[in-house]
């Protein structure tokens, strides 16, 4: 049975925690010093995720996002922090490492909308991995196989992710062909995308000003939502962990997108 840092170290070979931005928080977050039989991966760590690791006797949760991102003064009964170490369940976050290593969530988001001819862009960092100074790029970009009006390209990324009540997209008055994907909150690369040529760019959320900037440079920006364009990559670090260890039971729980459309 490995112990939560033999897991850490394990994640930190397959996704580098050099690799993270200045501004995150990932890693360990909580350790209760138990060895692990058993793995929920989840978006977040929220109350009811906490209680489910319960309920299944889970000794550790593997989440995308920090559940202690800022510092804390304070720990409060009903916080998923508290009920953490209550429960002997320890805590391990995967988020911007997660985000730019290779076949992370961006490269699982890049699949998800079939492109084709991937490649890394926006640059983020550069970091040392075993020896190697290796540049960091938060986003990827490809193409699709024909190309698209805005709105049709909109419908399409709709339908890859099952939103029935469509999606917010700022129509870029040009078809689309070269497209670029950063899940989450990545809107603000939108300003990086004339100089790449990209004609359109799937994020999760997106800021009024970015959307004006899309608007008045020919780009299709499409906000998929904070939830839909990050989940994609839950079984893939899931099974990342599985074949890491052999007597490891891994399973991948999912919270409703907390955003509702009416």
């Amino acid at each position: 049975m490995p112990s939560v840092k033999e897991i850490y170290k394990y994640l930190d070979e397959k996704f580098p925690y050099c690799m993270q931005e200045n501004y995150d928080n990932s890693g360990i977050m909580v350790d209760c010093g138990r060895n692990v039989t058993k793995v929920v991966v989840s978006l977040d760590i929220t109350n009811a995720v906490v209680d489910y690791a319960a309920s299944v006797e889970a000794e550790l949760i593997v989440s995308h996002h920090p559940v202690i991102f800022r510092p804390i003064k304070s720990i409060s009964c009903d916080s998923p922090v508290y009920r953490l170490i209550a429960n002997e369940i320890s805590a391990i976050s995967a988020h911007t490492n997660y985000d730019i290593a290779n076949g992370g969530v961006n490269d699982q988001l890049a699949s998800k909308l079939n492109l084709q001819l991937v490649k890394p862009v926006f640059k983020m960092s550069e970091c040392s991995v075993n020896g190697v100074l290796r540049e960091n790029y938060i986003g990827r970009m490809g193409v699709i196989s024909e190309e698209l009006t805005p709105s049709e390209f909109a419908e399409f990324v709709a339908n890859r992710f099952g939103k029935k009540n469509g999606i917010e997209y700022v129509d870029g008055r040009k078809k689309v062909k070269t497209v670029a994907v950063g899940g989450g909150a990545c809107g603000e690369f939108v300003f990086e995308c004339k100089k790449y040529g990209i004609d359109a760019f799937v994020t999760g959320e997106a800021k009024h000003h970015e959307m004006i900037y899309a608007a008045e440079n020919g780009i299709t920006l499409i906000a998929a939502g904070h939830y839909a364009t990050e989940n994609v990559a839950l079984e893939k670090l899931a099974s990342t962990l599985a074949e890491g260890f052999e007597d490891l039971t891994v399973e991948v729980t999912r919270l409703d997108d907390p955003l509702k459309s009416v």
